[in-house]
């Protein structure tokens, strides 16, 4: 018996099936069904007790003087989990032909209210909300006309192009509402993962280059006129000991080795040149008292640690715009290989001649 229970316990769970169930199709009599809901303009009317109570105990829908109107998705939810029935048999397959992501809509929706958590659609809504905002979430046990909703919701494929500047801007003007910026993610099992979005501000504790002495450059200078290559770098003939600005290349045979990014920001001090977007970055973290190291084991950029690099692990791993994931199936891998060494996932930005981090993380709805 305690064979079977475990067998049982460490059965996968199915990902993203739900079912139609064929006896609530259409209209039908019977103790306590539920009338079907019918075509009103774009969206669906629900009659009935189940109309008031879908708005007043879920906040599920927009009331009227006739009901509550539902949007499709709202009523393939209301299908699984309030017992109300489809229109008729053809109902799905008619909407899907004039819309084809419903039902990742409805997966999305579901992750959201399945745990117990609160998704009004924007449609639904007259708060203020970004554009480009799908929905609007709050927690569990949370209505919207008692409270302000926590968060903004932007759902997604996993195979969806990423561009982002455009989620910077969408996080941006979220966090200025006072929401969080999160995202739903839909895959080709439709199951859903959730993630949020932050404006971040990484700094650390180390001495920035702009704090440095005309000594201490002209330390590094010396060093850099004898500069010699080394595979695809350069080695520099200066003691690790005394060198004033330890974030900057790698110790190695009683010397510094520099790649070939560090070199070019290096050279940039010292001849005035413009920099490209990665050694720009990568003078970025320096000037936040930042120590970026190279972060091939991790898949990315740069570990970047805010204190000396023999006193903690590092906080962020670090990727710029440039080389940042293209879709939502490689930045979903990215943030959550962060998240299992314990460090945050960040993006680096550059545009208008500054330079931004947004970071993604994972969450779970219904416990946060």
């Amino acid at each position: 018996m305690a064979q079977q229970k475990e067998r049982a316990a460490a059965k996968p769970r199915e990902r993203g099936i739900r079912n139609l169930n064929p006896n609530l199709i259409g209209n039908q009599e019977g103790e306590g069904r539920h009338k079907a809901p019918t075509k009103f303009e774009e969206k669906w009317l629900v009659t009935g007790s189940i109309g008031s109570r879908l708005w007043n105990k879920s906040a599920i829908g927009i009331l009227n003087e006739e009901g509550n109107l539902l949007t499709p998705e709202e009523v393939l939810f209301c299908h699984w989990h309030r017992h109300l029935p489809l229109p008729n048999e053809k109902w799905l397959d008619e909407i899907l032909k004039e819309d084809k992501y419903l039902l990742h809509r409805a997966s999305a929706l579901n992750r959201i209210r399945e745990p117990g958590d609160v998704l009004v659609l924007v449609n639904n809504s007259d708060l203020n909300h970004s554009s480009e905002s799908w929905a609007l979430r709050w927690n569990r046990g949370e209505h919207p006309t008692k409270s302000e909703p926590l968060s903004e919701v932007r759902w997604v494929n996993n195979s969806s192009e990423i561009i982002w500047k455009d989620l910077f801007d969408w996080a941006k003007s979220v966090e200025n509402n006072g929401r969080l910026a999160e995202i739903l993610v839909v895959d080709g099992e439709f199951d859903v993962t959730a993630y949020r979005l932050k404006i971040t501000e990484p700094k650390g504790h180390l001495e920035s280059p702009s704090k440095l002495s005309e000594e201490d450059f002209q330390k590094i200078l010396t060093a850099w006129k004898q500069k010699i290559v080394s595979g695809n770098g350069f080695w520099l003939p200066i003691n690790p000991e005394i060198m004033p600005l330890p974030q900057l290349g790698v110790p190695q045979a009683s010397g510094i080795w520099l790649a070939e990014i560090e070199k070019e920001w290096l050279e940039s001090k010292f001849e005035s040149n413009v920099l490209s977007e990665i050694p720009d970055i990568y003078g970025e973290l320096l000037e936040r008292g930042l120590w970026p190291r190279p972060g091939f084991k991790y898949g990315c950029r740069w570990r970047v640690y805010s204190e000396d690099i023999s006193s903690q692990h590092a906080p962020w791993l670090v990727v710029p715009n440039c080389e940042s994931p293209k879709n939502w199936n490689e930045a979903c891998l990215a943030a959550r290989l962060a998240a299992g060494v314990n460090k945050s996932w960040l993006c680096a930005i550059k545009f208008n001649n500054e330079i931004s981090f947004i970071e993604l993380c994972r969450w779970s709805p219904g416990k946060a």
